[in-house]
């Protein structure tokens, strides 16, 4: 079947029609397969962003319950005494008292001045300083109880923070009842060294 001229110009119009459809249906695959694309690069964008947010606050929640444990650290150690100028008049009333209490012969010291904790890979930070005083101590002992209850309770009840260093026992002449059989006498003596920590806090400028 032959198409005349006139059945061509006819179909010129639906021809055309069919192809701006053909055209802006390709245009809208490419326009829709773009928008696709951006929109997947925004999902990425946003999730790679809530991730962040999340990162930042575990960090931010880590940081602030390290800084409630070092806050309460901070105030027990206040509330034992340990932080401020060192009180060396009570730590002898502490001794005073302890001798006393526990009966013990005799107690001896000497207490070296105040100097910066220099103990091997510490340091202090900041406005922070953590001061020693070394103590030498001498005592007379009816037997070893007697030294470990001495420091326990130096330990325990003095406001300083207390570090042994070392501790040297002796026997001292032959000890046990007197001649009398009514009166104990010390049958050791005691050489030992404490560092007396406290916590020095100096204010900014």
């Amino acid at each position: 079947m032959k198409l005349g001229r006139s059945d061509l110009k006819r179909l010129i119009l639906p021809i055309a029609g069919s192809f701006i459809l053909v055209v802006a249906g390709v245009a809208c695959y490419f326009v829709a397969k773009g928008y696709l694309q951006e929109t997947r690069k925004l999902e990425k964008t946003a999730s790679a962003q809530r991730v962040e947010i999340q990162k930042r606050l575990a960090s931010a929640s880590e940081e602030e319950r390290e800084i409630k444990a070092s806050l309460q650290q901070y105030q027990a150690l206040a509330a034992r005494g340990m932080v401020g100028e060192e009180k060396r008049l009570d730590w002898i009333d502490t001794v005073t008292a302890i001798k006393n209490e526990r009966r013990l012969f005799k107690i001896s010291y000497s207490i070296e001045p105040q100097e910066e904790l220099d103990y091997p890979g510490f340091s202090s930070g900041g406005n922070v300083k953590f001061m020693v005083s070394r103590v030498n101590v001498k005592l007379l002992l009816l037997h070893e109880g007697d030294l470990l209850n001495f420091i326990d309770d130096l330990a325990r009840r003095g406001k300083p923070y207390l570090s042994v260093r070392s501790c040297d026992m002796l026997r001292e002449g032959r000890g046990g009842s007197s001649s009398s059989g009514t009166a104990l006498s010390p049958r050791l003596r005691a050489d030992c060294v404490f560092d007396l920590i406290t916590i020095r806090v100096s204010k900014r400028a």
